[in-house]
């Protein structure tokens, strides 16, 4: 009988708890029949309907845990629409400033997100939805306001450091340009002479750095300013950063 007792008791603090932690996501249907069940559940304690006290008791704390379940997923879902009106809108104004064409490999970066996000949404992942809105964002920071959106250049170059021989160490890595001029994609990168020289060990160079996308499994979408690692092909000697002015002369040549 005082087990019937603490789960009404229980059952009236979670009524309470939820009340606090969300009152406009709180009359759901869960949270209505929680408190149809607790009321019957009080009701059949009273009369000395022990057993019927119990299995109402029981109904009351399934409801309430639904309720809280739901309560959160609503949550989460108010925030990732909040994100994704940001990403929406940033983009609208991006498209509005002539960002597409001025930054393409960004803007298009930051649409193929949002895209992303609004499937996600769609489909309830709203964890997800948030994700691609936060890196649809991150594409576009900075274009338009006097930065160069993600094709900011250094100010210096590195100096290239002479190693044996009087040769430029190869690069160890490589920072990415922009589509446009750069060209600069998987391919292209392991293509030159400073890297691989050869643009079919792309997937080496994409193995090593997939960590680094936005999505991991898609070796097309690759910002700019990342910089990627350039794992050594045959124990040839790598470092520093990737200088478009050295002279690293070809891999074949080491």
């Amino acid at each position: 009988m005082r087990k019937i007792v603490l789960t009404i008791a229980v059952l009236c603090f979670m009524a309470a708890s939820l009340q606090i932690f969300a009152v406009s996501y709180d009359d759901n249907s869960f949270q209505r029949k929680s408190r149809e069940y607790s009321a019957l559940a009080s009701s059949s304690y009273e009369e000395g309907d022990y057993d019927m006290a119990v299995e109402y008791a029981n109904e009351a704390e399934k409801n309430a845990r639904l309720s809280e379940e739901y309560i959160k997923k609503m949550l989460l879902r108010s925030e990732a629409e909040t994100e994704m009106n940001r990403a929406r809108t940033r983009l609208t104004w991006a498209r509005e400033i002539k960002a597409d064409v001025n930054y393409p490999s960004e803007f298009t970066a930051a649409a193929k997100n949002v895209d992303s996000g609004s499937r996600a949404f769609n489909n309830e992942d709203y964890e997800s939805a948030k994700r691609y809105a936060g890196l649809a964002l991150e594409c576009l920071e900075g274009i338009g306001e006097g930065g160069a959106g993600g094709t900011v250049v250094a100010e210096t170059e590195p100096s290239p450091i002479t190693g044996d021989g009087g040769k430029v160490p190869l690069p160890a890595q490589y920072k990415v340009g922009t589509w446009n001029p750069d060209r600069d994609c998987f391919w292209n990168i392991a293509g030159n002479e400073a890297v691989y020289g050869d643009s079919f060990k792309w997937k080496k160079l994409y193995n090593a750095n997939k960590d680094l996308l936005p999505d991991p499994s898609n070796p097309d979408l690759i910002l700019p300013n990342t910089v990627l690692e350039i794992p050594s092909l045959s124990g040839e000697q790598r470092e520093g950063l990737y200088n478009p002015n050295a002279d690293y002369g070809s891999i074949k040549d080491r």
